[in-house]
């Protein structure tokens, strides 16, 4: 008899434990997104004293529901290829960060050498393979520098 008792509390923890993992996937999307705002946050200050006479009032830094879709896939393939602890240190380079201010674009690029798992091939490959890049386009950020690269051209240089 207890093992009639036993079988049905396994098969709800079989069907609960994947959603205790898909919420740590979705707690990890929403910090990487978080710090991936906030490094934009930066770079829009960075552009705004380089390039005063680009109107910047309009943007915001909310995800599109595309780029939300397509960081939850960065986060996951992370996740499938590299293990959920090497996914958290990923995650908490990204808020580190995302917590530096810099000057200049260039800097910005320079300390991008501090944080090594955001700039590794596999990370490249994982934003191409998950649409990262075209889903970006849609963001008002990008969207302005695409439109003014000539009067930015000075904050690649500084």
């Amino acid at each position: 008899m207890p093992v009639f008792r036993i079988l049905p509390l396994l098969v709800v923890a079989a069907a609960v434990a994947p959603l205790g993992s898909a919420q740590a996937d979705n707690e990890l999307r929403d910090r990487y997104i978080e710090a991936t705002q906030q490094m934009g946050e930066n770079m829009l200050e960075v552009v705004k004293a380089c390039a005063p006479e680009i109107d910047m009032s309009e943007i915001d830094f909310d995800y599109t529901p595309r780029m939300v879709e397509a960081v939850g896939c960065v986060v996951e393939t992370h996740i499938d290829r590299f293990g959920r602890a090497e996914t958290e240190a990923l995650v908490e380079e990204a808020e580190a960060m995302g917590e530096r201010s810099f000057s200049s674009l260039q800097e910005m690029a320079t300390m991008q050498q501090d944080y090594p798992r955001l700039s590794e091939p596999e990370m490249l490959e994982i934003n191409q393979a998950c649409g990262t890049i075209e889903a970006s386009r849609d963001l008002p950020l990008s969207n302005v520098m695409q439109e003014n690269m000539a009067q930015m051209a000075a904050c690649f240089s500084e």
